[in-house]
């Protein structure tokens, strides 16, 4: 999700320590790389527009103490507001009646580390304070998404804010304090440092848009109507 929105537009972002909010829409962006050429040093500037209604979401993001294996809940009772979806093959599901409040989508080979961070007491606060949102864990962040945004003028957006941070956030905290990826790339016979973690846990794998499929689809079928079209014309003349 967060690598989808990023493409988009922060609007309205408010910060405080270890954590952000704010709206993220589609509009005009500009994009600035910087390449060193030997002595040279070239500057491009890139626009780049997302249509408005293409995106938006609110959001909180809470810092976290160490970098964690890509894992995305998908909320039950939001609909279908992911705008990008994990691959089926990652699902992963807990105990209890969790997962008929959230879709847990994890790595291939990380499902202990899932287990590790989603300890029972930490799953009942998923459930209390964003059982209507989707919530991601990618890299060092823990972010809580809320398709068509909050209402930032309003003190219970911020009330509710301050309540997640003290309690989720508060216990994201102390679970992931010590987490450390031993799969994680390092030279032969040195530890696994704090904050690394392999390629294989760092992204999940997702699937692709219904109207890439649908593109595909259409194709496919063009190809098999030209196919026919030519054996026909084939047939005809071999009958001459």
């Amino acid at each position: 999700m967060w690598e989808k929105v990023a493409h988009g537009v922060v609007r309205d972002r408010v910060s405080g320590i270890g954590w952000e909010a704010g709206r993220i829409t589609g509009g005009d962006r500009r994009v600035e790389t910087v390449e060193q050429r030997g002595r040279v040093t070239v500057t491009k500037r890139v626009s780049i527009s997302t249509p408005q209604r293409s995106v938006n979401l609110g959001y909180l993001a809470i810092t976290l103490p160490r970098r964690l294996p890509h894992m995305v809940l998908d909320g039950r009772s939001n609909g279908r507001g992911m705008l990008v979806r994990p691959r089926r093959d990652q699902r992963l599901d807990l105990e209890g009646d969790f997962n008929s409040h959230f879709r847990l989508f994890v790595p291939k080979g990380y499902e202990r580390d899932a287990l590790y961070v989603f300890t029972p007491d930490l799953m009942a606060l998923l459930i209390d304070e964003t059982g209507d949102m989707d919530v991601e864990v990618r890299d060092d962040r823990l972010i809580v998404f809320r398709p068509g945004g909050f209402d930032l003028s309003n003190p219970a957006t911020w009330q509710r804010f301050e309540r997640i941070r003290e309690t989720l956030g508060a216990k994201a905290l102390t679970r992931t304090d010590r987490y450390v990826d031993e799969r994680a790339a390092q030279p032969l016979g040195s530890v696994a440092a704090p904050g690394d973690v392999g390629a294989d846990g760092a992204r999940l794998k997702t699937r692709l848009p219904w109207g890439v499929w649908l593109g595909i689809g259409i194709a496919a079928g063009a190809l098999v109507f030209a196919g026919t079209i030519v054996t026909v014309v084939l047939t005809a003349i071999g009958t001459r």
